[in-house]
Formats: structure tokens, sequence, C-alpha cells
């Protein structure tokens, strides 16, 4: 949204990044450009409820889409009412707390699924559809790659089942025509390259599914299970969606990011798989027999999940500053701005683009969470060992121009600033505002305040 904005002060889509004091790649391909467009004019019209819209549409669309397709392949609805509930549960990741361009691509991930349905029951309609549409997905984020993937998937499965599949190798094709439908030509291929091929070790959502804990890793061992259940006792491997099934099913084991791909699969494909099993058959006779005790417990469910969603308020794009690493710096933001401050910001990977949104171009920052897309990996290297305050914070500290160091409490940088001629300008329950030698900022102590940030 900040890139857009930027951009249409400059009258034309930036290709070198405004944020920065520190270095960044030339040129800025941004491959959710389109989704910040998006995001920018209806926070303009709706304010941060426009935003919010989004990413309801795109949650209830990929999970309806998922749906129609397992109805589509004879899941009955009690198998699907008693499984559905664990794919929604392995999918929440894609669309909570943030508002993310990812989301976009869960929801096309799921229309492509009813699109190889159709194709399946003989409509090619769809997958013409989705060939006019894909540009689209190409601009709206990088996760366009899986639709690829998906679409590659599904000719192999129709070339092993001995049905046509090379209608669909034209579709792939078609499809890699759209992705030259991009304002960054030839360095948006370069920028994927560099993109799917990078290690990202510093990010968390990068990491396998395990390191979401164990609720989440028990939900994702039991879908496996049940998936590999079903197979065995279909006695055959010619299962429509089973490759699918089985490449995002290790995608989500490697990346938990990957996670919501493989949930929608999983509500798209294995409750009609697993409706034809032993469990299957009994699930649907319990069901029968107490008919009258499920639709009372889905009512009731029902009712306390709106009065939880009701007293969120989920309607109100709410920026927290609480006790955990999603929280934002709403605070020291406000004091800035209240400050006039205008200068060079050193600020932690997860904020910067919060300060970059509230106080461009009076602030400039050294970095954030766009990761691959505007930084060298050196310099984000440097700023994860800077707030570690590993061997040479210090001369990432004076590498460049910085006035200010916003920093979390629980930082170790925080200490050795304190050793140093770097002063406290601001300090609250989560952050602290570190002022070079010469920079007269007011001190200010906010410990006891609670803050509530809006956005946008």
């Amino acid at each position: 949204m900040a890139l857009i904005r930027a951009s249409l002060q400059a009258g034309h889509l930036l290709t070198q990044d405004p944020f920065a004091y520190t270095p960044t790649i030339q040129p800025l391909v941004d491959h959710e450009w389109g989704a910040g467009v998006l995001a920018f004019f209806l926070s303009k019209w709706l304010g941060g409820s426009g935003i919010l819209l989004l990413k309801f549409a795109a949650a209830f669309g990929a999970i309806a889409l998922a749906l129609r397709v397992a109805e589509l392949r004879g899941a009955m609805p009690a198998v699907l009412g008693f499984l559905a509930p664990l794919g929604i549960c392995l999918s929440y990741l894609g669309f909570l707390p943030a508002v993310r361009a990812h989301a976009y691509s869960f929801l096309c991930s799921a229309a492509l699924l009813c699109a190889f349905e159709a194709d399946r029951r003989g409509n090619r309609r769809w997958l013409l559809a989705a060939t006019l549409v894909f540009p689209l997905w190409v601009n709206l984020h990088a996760g366009f790659v899986v639709g690829l993937g998906f679409v590659f998937l599904y000719a192999v499965e129709q070339a092993m089942v001995g049905k046509p599949y090379r209608h669909i190798l034209l579709v792939l094709a078609m499809f890699g025509l759209g992705t030259l439908v991009n304002p960054y030509g030839s360095a948006f291929f370069k920028y994927l390259v560099r993109a799917l091929t990078m290690a990202r070790p510093r990010i968390p959502e990068w990491g396998p599914v395990w390191s979401l804990g164990w609720p989440l890793t028990i939900a994702y061992v039991v879908a496996v299970l049940i998936v590999v259940y079903s197979v065995v006792s279909a006695r055959t491997w010619r299962i429509p969606g089973i490759l699918l099934i089985a490449v995002t099913a290790v995608e989500a084991l490697l990346h938990r990011k990957f996670l919501p791909f493989f949930a929608i699969t999983w509500i798209a494909y294995v409750p009609a798989l697993f409706h034809g099993t032993a469990a299957g058959a009994w699930l649907q006779s319990f069901s029968r027999r107490r008919r009258r005790f499920l639709l009372i417990a889905c009512g009731t469910l029902t009712v306390v999940c709106l009065v939880t969603a009701i007293r969120t308020p989920f309607w109100k794009a709410q920026v927290p500053q609480v006790a955990n690493e999603a929280s934002y710096p709403v605070g020291a933001v406000e004091y800035l701005r209240q400050q006039n401050f205008h200068g060079n910001v050193m600020v932690p990977f997860r904020v910067g683009a919060y300060v970059s949104w509230k106080l461009y171009p009076a602030v400039k920052v050294s970095m954030d969470s766009r990761y691959e897309v505007a930084y060298p990996d050196d310099w984000i290297e440097r700023s994860f060992l800077f707030y570690q305050g590993a061997e040479g914070w210090q001369s990432t500290l004076t590498a460049y121009p910085t006035d200010l160091v916003l920093t979390r409490k629980n930082a170790p940088v925080r200490a050795l600033l304190e050793r140093i001629d770097w002063r406290s300008a601001y300090t609250d329950s989560e952050f602290e505002l570190y002022a070079r030698p010469g920079l007269l900022l007011p001190p200010m102590d906010r410990n006891t305040t609670q803050f509530h940030g809006t956005f946008p």
C-alpha cells in the first residue's frame, strides 16, 4: 500500500525503493503490487473495514470453492461436516491475523480445483476462464507459481489414468504466456528465480510444520493419516487429486507457509475419498441415528462462534501493541509524529513497513518485512544480528546515517546501546527509541499506557 501511495505521487509504478536509507535491490520488483492497489483504494473508500472485507472474501471464497469440489466429488454432508473443520483449522494461517496478499493465491488455487473438476466432467469453459484470469493472479501475488504447479500435476494425473491431457498442457502454456503480463518485464523473472531458490532461515513461516507447535502439528498429522487410511481403503492410487494432495502435504511439512494450500486441497478431495471407507460408512450411519443431537450441537457451536466474533470486533482493522512478536510500535510512531521528527530509523524486521506507512516521507527505515523484494541478503542478516547484539553490531549501527534505533524491550542490543552515548528518548511496555549523540528529543516514558492503533 505504501508503494502504491508513493507511486501515485510519482506518477508511475516505482522500481526503486523510496522507503529505506540503506542499500536496496534495483530494480525493485514487488510481486504484490496489484494487491497493494486493491487494498489502497478500498481503504480510501471504506477505511480499514474495506481491507478486512478483502480478507474475509478471500477466506470464505477459498473454503466455499473447496467445499464445492468436495460436494461435486460426492462427499456426503455428514462426512463433510465431520472433516471440513479440520481442513479449515489447517487453513487459518493463510488469513489470520494480518491481511496479506497470499490470501489471493489460496482463493485462486481453490478456483483452479473447481476448474479441474469441471474439466473432468467435460466442461472446459472453466479452464478457459482460468486462462483469461491468470494474468490478474500474476500481478496480485507470486503464489501464481503454485497455480502453474497445480495445472502441471493435474495434467500428469490425467495422463496416468488415461484421460485427455493435451488440452491441459495447452492451458499450462497459456498460463506461462500470462506471466509476461507484468509491469517489470524480464526483471520479474530474475526476481522469481531468486525468490524461489533462496533460503529464508530467519522467517518463521518458511520453517517446517512442527515449528507451529504441537496442536497444529497434531492436526496436520491427523489429516495426513486420514489420507493414508482412505487411500489404503480404496486399494488404488488412481484417485482424483492424489498428486495435488501428496505434493502440497510434503510442501506443508517442509514450509508451513504452504499449509493452507494443503488444507484447501485436502478439503476438496479427501471427504469424498473418506466417504467410501468403513469409517465413513459408520459416520453416515451415526449421523442418521443422532441427527437431532448433531443439529443441536452444530447450532450451539454456531451461536458461540458468532458471539465470540462479534465481541472481537472482527470488522475493525486494529493494530495491536501487545506482549508478543506480532505487536507494532503504535506508541513510538505516535511519539515521532508528535515531535515532527524527520530522519532515519533503524527498525526490526517485522515493523518497518508499519513505520513507513505511518511516517514516510519524513522517516526512512533500515529495512522492512519485504525481505527478498527490496533488500540484499547480507543486509538482512546484519540487521538480525544487530538486534541480537552479535559481534559487529556497532559497525552495523554506524554503516549508514542512523538517527534513531527502534528496538523491542527484550532485544539484546538494548543493553548494548545503553553502554554507549546513545540515549533513550522514548519507552513503553514493548518498545524503546534510542537517539544518536547530539539528537535532541524530549524523553517520554509511557510504560503504563495501553495502545490501540488503527489502520489505515
